[in-house]
């Protein structure tokens, strides 16, 4: 039984990593053009402050996009050759 989670307003699969990659895509691109930025200011009679507050960061939204892309090509593609591979060696 599929489990929804909502992502950017919509219900989006959360087995499915194609689904959750789209969905998360639409949103870094809403925080490119600035459009998931909240301000707000803090006025008191010395000092005035405005504040630039975003839900996460790009820096997360990157990590998991990556790692949404990589399961969603192996879902679609099983055959397809792995992109990275540990090395391993060993000193005698």
């Amino acid at each position: 039984m599929p489990v929804f989670v909502k992502v950017n307003g919509l219900d989006v699969d959360a087995e499915d990593p194609c689904a959750l990659w789209q969905a998360l895509y639409a949103v870094k691109l809403k925080r490119l053009a600035g459009e998931q930025i909240e301000e707000t200011e803090i006025r008191s009679p010395v000092t005035h402050r405005r504040l630039k507050i975003a839900s996460s960061s790009m820096a997360d939204l990157d990590a998991e996009l990556s790692k949404l892309g990589a399961e969603c090509a192996l879902k679609t593609n099983p055959t397809a050759p792995r992109t990275r591979f540990a090395k391993r060696f060993r000193f005698i």
